[in-house]
Protein backbone atom coordinates (compact mmCIF):
# COMPACT_ATOMS: atom_id res chain seq x y z
CA UNK A 1 0.00 0.00 0.00
CA UNK A 2 2.55 2.27 0.82
CA UNK A 3 4.62 1.42 -2.07
CA UNK A 4 1.28 1.74 -4.08
CA UNK A 5 1.02 5.44 -2.31
CA UNK A 6 4.65 6.39 -3.33
CA UNK A 7 4.44 5.56 -6.77
CA UNK A 8 0.80 7.53 -7.37
CA UNK A 9 2.49 10.31 -5.51
CA UNK A 10 5.50 10.79 -7.64
CA UNK A 11 3.01 10.05 -11.07
CA UNK A 12 1.45 13.24 -9.34
CA UNK A 13 4.16 15.67 -9.05
CA UNK A 14 5.74 14.70 -12.45
CA UNK A 15 2.39 15.58 -14.12
CA UNK A 16 2.14 18.83 -12.05
CA UNK A 17 5.88 19.57 -12.53
CA UNK A 18 5.00 18.65 -16.39
CA UNK A 19 2.21 20.73 -16.41
CA UNK A 20 3.82 24.11 -14.99
CA UNK A 21 6.91 23.48 -17.32
CA UNK A 22 4.81 23.14 -20.50
CA UNK A 23 3.14 26.08 -18.91
CA UNK A 24 6.22 28.30 -18.80
CA UNK A 25 7.57 27.14 -22.34
CA UNK A 26 4.16 28.65 -23.46
CA UNK A 27 5.06 32.13 -21.72
CA UNK A 28 8.73 32.37 -22.96
CA UNK A 29 8.60 30.97 -26.50
CA UNK A 30 7.70 34.26 -27.99
CA UNK A 31 4.23 34.04 -26.73
CA UNK A 32 1.24 35.80 -28.52
CA UNK A 33 -1.52 36.12 -26.01
CA UNK A 34 -3.51 38.96 -28.19
CA UNK A 35 -4.35 39.89 -32.00
CA UNK A 36 -1.45 41.99 -33.51
CA UNK A 37 -2.92 45.16 -33.07
CA UNK A 38 -2.82 48.11 -35.00
CA UNK A 39 -1.35 52.15 -35.32
CA UNK A 40 -4.23 54.16 -35.93
CA UNK A 41 -1.63 56.96 -36.92
CA UNK A 42 0.73 56.17 -39.59
CA UNK A 43 2.98 59.37 -39.62
CA UNK A 44 5.92 57.75 -37.78
CA UNK A 45 9.28 56.23 -38.62
CA UNK A 46 10.12 52.67 -38.22
CA UNK A 47 13.89 51.74 -37.27
CA UNK A 48 15.65 49.19 -35.40
CA UNK A 49 18.67 48.33 -33.13
CA UNK A 50 20.77 45.54 -31.62
CA UNK A 51 21.08 44.70 -28.30
CA UNK A 52 24.45 43.91 -26.20
CA UNK A 53 23.65 40.35 -26.53
CA UNK A 54 22.90 40.38 -30.47
CA UNK A 55 19.31 40.57 -30.82
CA UNK A 56 17.55 42.80 -33.29
CA UNK A 57 14.80 45.46 -31.73
CA UNK A 58 12.30 46.62 -33.86
CA UNK A 59 11.05 50.80 -33.10
CA UNK A 60 8.37 53.21 -34.08
CA UNK A 61 9.59 56.70 -33.38
CA UNK A 62 6.89 59.22 -33.91
CA UNK A 63 8.19 62.95 -34.11
CA UNK A 64 6.73 66.08 -31.86
CA UNK A 65 7.21 69.30 -31.19
CA UNK A 66 10.71 70.58 -31.09
CA UNK A 67 10.58 71.65 -27.41
CA UNK A 68 8.84 68.74 -26.08
CA UNK A 69 9.56 66.02 -23.83
CA UNK A 70 10.20 62.33 -25.12
CA UNK A 71 7.94 59.43 -23.82
CA UNK A 72 8.97 55.57 -24.03
CA UNK A 73 6.26 53.15 -24.14
CA UNK A 74 6.78 49.80 -23.04
CA UNK A 75 4.42 46.85 -23.73
CA UNK A 76 3.47 43.76 -21.47
CA UNK A 77 3.68 40.45 -21.81
CA UNK A 78 2.36 38.35 -25.19
CA UNK A 79 1.51 42.01 -26.83
CA UNK A 80 3.48 44.17 -28.75
CA UNK A 81 4.07 48.15 -29.19
CA UNK A 82 0.60 47.91 -31.40
CA UNK A 83 -1.28 47.40 -28.08
CA UNK A 84 0.17 51.09 -26.51
CA UNK A 85 -1.87 52.95 -29.44
CA UNK A 86 -4.21 53.78 -26.90
CA UNK A 87 -1.41 56.41 -25.00
CA UNK A 88 -0.09 57.12 -28.50
CA UNK A 89 -3.34 59.16 -29.04
CA UNK A 90 -3.49 61.37 -25.80
CA UNK A 91 0.17 62.14 -26.23
CA UNK A 92 0.19 62.51 -30.31
CA UNK A 93 -1.97 66.24 -29.64
CA UNK A 94 0.13 67.22 -26.54
CA UNK A 95 3.10 67.39 -29.16
CA UNK A 96 5.14 65.02 -27.49
CA UNK A 97 7.85 63.19 -29.03
CA UNK A 98 6.99 59.42 -28.79
CA UNK A 99 9.23 55.57 -28.75
CA UNK A 100 8.16 52.72 -28.88
CA UNK A 101 9.77 49.20 -29.28
CA UNK A 102 8.71 45.79 -29.34
CA UNK A 103 10.26 43.85 -27.23
CA UNK A 104 12.45 40.94 -27.60
CA UNK A 105 10.62 37.46 -28.93
CA UNK A 106 7.70 40.00 -29.32
CA UNK A 107 6.30 41.60 -32.70
CA UNK A 108 8.21 42.12 -35.02
CA UNK A 109 11.33 42.03 -32.70
CA UNK A 110 14.30 39.22 -32.89
CA UNK A 111 15.37 36.62 -29.97
CA UNK A 112 13.49 33.03 -29.30
CA UNK A 113 13.42 33.79 -24.99
CA UNK A 114 10.97 36.43 -23.57
CA UNK A 115 12.68 36.89 -19.97
CA UNK A 116 9.33 38.99 -18.83
CA UNK A 117 11.02 41.98 -17.62
CA UNK A 118 14.61 40.28 -17.00
CA UNK A 119 17.40 41.59 -19.97
CA UNK A 120 14.19 43.44 -21.86
CA UNK A 121 15.76 46.56 -20.48
CA UNK A 122 19.14 46.05 -22.97
CA UNK A 123 16.22 46.17 -25.72
CA UNK A 124 15.33 49.77 -24.29
CA UNK A 125 19.04 50.77 -23.84
CA UNK A 126 19.76 49.92 -27.54
CA UNK A 127 16.73 51.36 -29.12
CA UNK A 128 18.14 54.82 -26.95
CA UNK A 129 21.80 54.50 -28.74
CA UNK A 130 19.96 53.99 -31.94
CA UNK A 131 17.44 56.99 -31.47
CA UNK A 132 20.16 59.11 -30.74
CA UNK A 133 22.51 58.41 -33.60
CA UNK A 134 19.43 58.98 -35.79
CA UNK A 135 19.07 62.09 -34.91
CA UNK A 136 15.69 61.82 -32.90
CA UNK A 137 17.00 62.09 -29.86
CA UNK A 138 19.37 64.49 -28.29
CA UNK A 139 21.14 65.23 -24.84
CA UNK A 140 18.57 68.19 -23.81
CA UNK A 141 15.59 66.31 -24.42
CA UNK A 142 13.52 65.01 -21.62
CA UNK A 143 12.98 61.38 -21.25
CA UNK A 144 10.17 59.57 -19.24
CA UNK A 145 9.20 55.97 -19.82
CA UNK A 146 5.55 54.05 -19.30
CA UNK A 147 5.33 50.24 -18.87
CA UNK A 148 2.72 48.22 -18.13
CA UNK A 149 2.90 45.10 -16.51
CA UNK A 150 6.05 43.48 -17.98
CA UNK A 151 7.28 46.49 -19.22
CA UNK A 152 7.13 48.21 -15.65
CA UNK A 153 9.01 45.17 -14.75
CA UNK A 154 11.41 45.93 -17.14
CA UNK A 155 12.31 49.51 -16.48
CA UNK A 156 12.66 48.57 -12.51
CA UNK A 157 15.20 45.59 -13.22
CA UNK A 158 16.64 48.37 -16.28
CA UNK A 159 16.48 51.45 -14.08
CA UNK A 160 20.28 51.94 -12.89
CA UNK A 161 21.66 51.06 -16.73
CA UNK A 162 18.98 53.38 -18.15
CA UNK A 163 20.36 56.91 -16.03
CA UNK A 164 19.20 59.07 -19.17
CA UNK A 165 14.95 58.11 -18.35
CA UNK A 166 14.39 61.39 -16.18
CA UNK A 167 10.81 60.42 -14.89
CA UNK A 168 9.05 56.40 -14.68
CA UNK A 169 5.47 56.08 -15.48
CA UNK A 170 4.68 52.07 -14.05
CA UNK A 171 1.09 49.82 -13.89
CA UNK A 172 0.21 46.64 -12.57
CA UNK A 173 4.19 46.15 -12.33
CA UNK A 174 4.97 42.83 -10.04
CA UNK A 175 7.42 42.48 -7.48
CA UNK A 176 8.71 39.25 -8.51
CA UNK A 177 8.46 36.82 -11.22
CA UNK A 178 8.58 34.00 -8.91
CA UNK A 179 5.25 35.54 -7.51
CA UNK A 180 3.58 36.51 -9.93
CA UNK A 181 3.60 33.00 -11.63
CA UNK A 182 2.51 31.22 -8.41
CA UNK A 183 -0.89 33.81 -8.97
CA UNK A 184 -1.04 33.28 -12.07
CA UNK A 185 -0.98 29.74 -11.75
CA UNK A 186 -3.43 29.20 -9.27
CA UNK A 187 -5.89 32.03 -10.98
CA UNK A 188 -5.83 29.69 -14.35
CA UNK A 189 -5.34 26.55 -13.50
CA UNK A 190 -5.99 25.88 -9.71
CA UNK A 191 -2.27 24.92 -9.62
CA UNK A 192 -0.96 25.51 -5.66
CA UNK A 193 2.15 26.77 -5.21
CA UNK A 194 4.60 24.33 -4.08
CA UNK A 195 8.29 23.15 -4.46
CA UNK A 196 7.19 21.74 -7.70
CA UNK A 197 7.08 25.74 -9.35
CA UNK A 198 10.54 26.07 -8.01
CA UNK A 199 11.99 23.56 -10.01
CA UNK A 200 9.81 24.01 -13.19
CA UNK A 201 11.88 27.49 -13.00
CA UNK A 202 14.88 25.68 -12.37
CA UNK A 203 14.24 23.39 -14.93
CA UNK A 204 13.33 25.80 -17.22
CA UNK A 205 17.09 27.93 -16.65
CA UNK A 206 19.01 24.75 -17.58
CA UNK A 207 17.36 24.78 -20.83
CA UNK A 208 17.53 28.40 -21.53
CA UNK A 209 20.27 29.56 -20.22
CA UNK A 210 18.13 32.34 -18.23
CA UNK A 211 17.72 32.93 -14.48
CA UNK A 212 14.10 33.50 -14.44
CA UNK A 213 14.17 32.99 -10.78
CA UNK A 214 16.05 35.94 -10.30
CA UNK A 215 13.71 38.34 -11.95
CA UNK A 216 12.80 40.66 -8.84
CA UNK A 217 12.51 43.90 -9.98
CA UNK A 218 11.69 45.12 -5.84
CA UNK A 219 15.47 44.15 -5.72
CA UNK A 220 16.14 46.60 -8.64
CA UNK A 221 14.27 49.92 -7.35
CA UNK A 222 17.33 51.29 -5.51
CA UNK A 223 18.79 51.99 -9.25
CA UNK A 224 15.24 54.54 -9.56
CA UNK A 225 17.45 56.50 -7.09
CA UNK A 226 15.35 59.70 -6.64
CA UNK A 227 14.05 60.49 -10.18
CA UNK A 228 9.87 60.49 -9.96
CA UNK A 229 8.08 57.84 -10.34
CA UNK A 230 4.13 57.42 -10.44
CA UNK A 231 3.02 53.96 -9.63
CA UNK A 232 -0.58 52.85 -10.88
CA UNK A 233 -2.13 49.98 -9.25
CA UNK A 234 -5.91 48.40 -10.84
CA UNK A 235 -8.02 47.29 -7.47
CA UNK A 236 -9.01 44.10 -9.33
CA UNK A 237 -5.43 43.09 -10.06
CA UNK A 238 -5.26 38.91 -9.48
CA UNK A 239 -1.70 39.33 -11.47
CA UNK A 240 0.13 42.35 -10.18
CA UNK A 241 -1.70 42.14 -7.22
CA UNK A 242 -1.91 44.28 -3.61
CA UNK A 243 0.97 42.75 -2.59
CA UNK A 244 3.01 43.36 -5.38
CA UNK A 245 1.67 46.80 -5.17
CA UNK A 246 2.47 47.05 -1.66
CA UNK A 247 6.05 45.37 -2.14
CA UNK A 248 7.08 47.84 -4.68
CA UNK A 249 5.22 51.19 -2.91
CA UNK A 250 7.53 50.06 0.67
CA UNK A 251 10.44 49.92 -1.31
CA UNK A 252 9.71 53.97 -3.59
CA UNK A 253 8.50 55.79 -0.60
CA UNK A 254 8.21 58.95 -2.55
CA UNK A 255 6.51 57.38 -5.53
CA UNK A 256 3.38 58.87 -6.30
CA UNK A 257 0.38 56.52 -6.79
CA UNK A 258 -2.71 55.83 -7.70
CA UNK A 259 -5.38 52.54 -7.29
CA UNK A 260 -8.04 52.89 -9.86
CA UNK A 261 -11.24 51.42 -8.22
CA UNK A 262 -12.40 47.91 -10.20
CA UNK A 263 -9.31 48.42 -13.17
CA UNK A 264 -8.24 44.95 -14.15
CA UNK A 265 -4.73 43.86 -14.78
CA UNK A 266 -3.26 47.14 -17.27
CA UNK A 267 -6.58 48.02 -17.02
CA UNK A 268 -6.25 51.74 -15.79
CA UNK A 269 -7.10 53.63 -19.23
CA UNK A 270 -9.74 51.64 -20.18
CA UNK A 271 -11.61 51.59 -16.81
CA UNK A 272 -11.33 55.56 -16.39
CA UNK A 273 -9.88 57.13 -19.13
CA UNK A 274 -10.48 60.86 -18.36
CA UNK A 275 -8.62 60.45 -15.13
CA UNK A 276 -5.59 58.35 -16.30
CA UNK A 277 -4.94 60.44 -19.08
CA UNK A 278 -5.15 63.81 -16.97
CA UNK A 279 -3.01 62.11 -14.07
CA UNK A 280 -0.24 60.80 -16.57
CA UNK A 281 0.17 64.27 -18.39
CA UNK A 282 0.06 65.97 -15.30
CA UNK A 283 2.45 63.87 -13.82
CA UNK A 284 4.72 64.14 -16.95
CA UNK A 285 4.78 67.99 -16.48
CA UNK A 286 5.19 68.41 -13.06
CA UNK A 287 8.75 65.78 -13.79
CA UNK A 288 10.07 68.16 -16.14
CA UNK A 289 8.81 66.34 -19.22
CA UNK A 290 6.94 68.76 -20.96
CA UNK A 291 4.35 68.41 -23.61
CA UNK A 292 3.06 71.45 -25.79
CA UNK A 293 0.95 73.93 -23.82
Amino acid sequence: MLRRFICIAGIFCAALAGVLIYTISLMINRPLLAPPGKLSDADYTEFSSVTEDGIKIYAVYYRGFPACGTVILCHGHGVNLRHMDDVVRFLRPCGYNILLLDFRAHGQSGGKYCTVGLHEWKDIKAVLSEAKKLGYIDASTPLAAYGRSMGAATLLNGSGDLPEIRTFILESGFESLRKIAARDAWHALRLPDTFLSDIAFWVTGLVTGIDYASNKPEEKTAGVGSRPVFLIHDSNDHRADANAFNALKTRLPLAETWVVKDGGHVGAHWKAPAEFESRFLSFLSRSGVSGRN
